[in-house]
């Protein structure tokens, strides 16, 4: 269906990240074959009585968590480099946006609400660093929900279509991370 209809989709903006139709499918397949790679490598289990299957289940879920954590961690490290980082950093005063979303990742990174509300001290914990502390996150666990809460209240107001109108694709995927690491966390 999408390769007969893919004129009429492809300049149709849809999805929670206002991607095109395509991308949002490319994007939901990509992560469908990672999980099924995952579950082919620990056997089917066809017996649905067993603790087996419903630990398999809840391992459905995780699996899917991780497989969305890497690609979406993966494309943040494609589209954003480090002298965006640094332009961001070294901005005494930034659009209040890219503020908010930065103040939302050192939140799920697990910095303390007095390092992170002002701008002067958060900018601080902005380092070369970034992705890897962003990769080093571990979906499986549960993040402090206090930290989540912040995060969530930091970019509640914010959406896909202002951000790339304002600060572009860069500053976007920084945004769709923080919507993923909050999705993930069942937020």
């Amino acid at each position: 269906v999408v390769g007969t209809h893919h004129d009429r989709i492809e300049g149709v903006a849809v999805g929670m990240y206002d991607d095109l139709p395509i991308d949002t499918i490319r994007g939901v397949a990509a992560t469908l074959g990672q999980v099924a790679k995952i579950l082919t490598e620990e056997g089917p289990l066809l017996d649905h009585t067993t603790q087996a299957y419903t630990t398999s289940l809840e391992r459905l879920e995780t699996h899917f968590n991780a497989s969305r954590f890497d690609k979406v961690m993966s494309e943040v490290i494609e589209v954003v480099d480090l002298r965006y980082i640094d332009s961001v950093k070294t901005t005494a005063s930034p659009l209040p946006m890219i503020m908010q979303i930065m103040q939302a990742i050192m939140y799920i990174l697990g910095h303390q609400e007095l390092d992170v509300t002002k701008w002067p001290k958060c900018r601080k914990l902005i380092t070369h660093h970034i992705f890897k502390e962003m990769r080093m996150i571990d979906v499986r666990s549960q993040l402090k929900i206090h930290k989540l809460t912040l995060a969530r209240e930091c970019i509640k107001n914010l959406n896909a279509g202002d951000i790339a109108m304002e600060l572009g694709p860069k500053a976007l995927m920084l945004w769709k991370w923080v919507i993923m690491m909050l999705a993930v966390q069942g937020l």
